[in-house]
Order: C-alpha cells, then structure tokens, then sequence
C-alpha cells in the first residue's frame, strides 16, 4: 500500500506544482457540440479554471460532472488494481495474499474499448532493467514517495 500511496502522491505533487504555476492545457473542458443536443452549455476553458486561483480554487471552479468524471475514474482505476480477477489475468496475486507490492495489472486487450497503454510502464522502460537495478529503483521510488506523503 505504501508504494501505490507513494504514487500518487508524486503525482498529486507534481499536478500541485503545475497548477500552482498556472500551467494548464490549451484546450476547453467543455463547449457545446453541434447536434449533441448541447447548445444551452457554457464554453469553460482550462484557462478559466486555471484563473480562478491556487489548486483548492480550481477544483471549486470545476463543474460538478467534472469532479464526478475524476471521482469515478479514481475509483475504477482503484478497483481494477485491487480486483484479484484482474490480478490473477496476468499470473499475479494480491499483494496482501503474498503478491508483488506495487504490482499493477495489465489493461491490454480486456475492455471494450481499446487501451493502448498501461497505467505501470506505459513504454516498457523497466521491462530489459536487471532484478537489481529495479530493488534499488523500488527502494528510490518508496522513499521520494515518502517524501511526498
């Protein structure tokens, strides 16, 4: 738990910093959509939640459905890492069960629509890394996810 904690909370890190800076991508959150029946919705931009001040504002400045579209995505993103189904589909065990700590499975081919990339290693950078060059990588990892938390 402490390695997939640490994760996210350099990530959460990270999106801080950049939201702190006003960094925020060039493109609308939402606008109408010819013939979706949308036409009664407002233009909302990145940059105009990016305005609305530090991180804690932003998210107030978020439309609800926003916050509810990250919500669920956190969540599925937590029940497919912790799903044994999805574990066991790649020949793992839960790490509370005597799994790999820090494992995450594999999406690949098992949704409707497709996923082109994995959540852990997208680019399979790890993948020609020896077992020890990955301990001590993991053992980097924990502690600048400590250093996060």
């Amino acid at each position: 738990a402490e390695i997939k904690h640490g994760r996210v909370a350099m990530a959460g890190f990270v999106g801080y910093c950049l939201q702190s800076n006003g960094v925020s991508f060039p493109w609308n959150l939402q606008a109408p959509v010819f013939g979706a029946g949308t036409a009664g919705l407002d233009t909302i931009s990145f940059a105009d939640i990016a305005a609305a001040g530090g991180p804690a504002d932003q998210w107030d400045a978020l439309p609800t459905l926003a916050k509810v579209q990250i919500l669920l995505g956190v969540g599925f993103l937590e029940m497919w890492g912790e799903t044994s189904v999805a574990l066991e589909l790649d020949g793992q065990k839960h790490y509370v069960r005597g799994g790999k700590p820090g494992y995450y499975p594999k999406f690949g081919d098992r949704f409707p629509h497709p996923v082109p990339l994995n959540l852990w290693d997208p680019f399979g950078f790890t993948k020609n890394m020896s077992e020890e060059r990955k301990e001590k990588a993991l053992i980097a990892e924990v502690n600048n996810g400590r250093l996060a938390m």
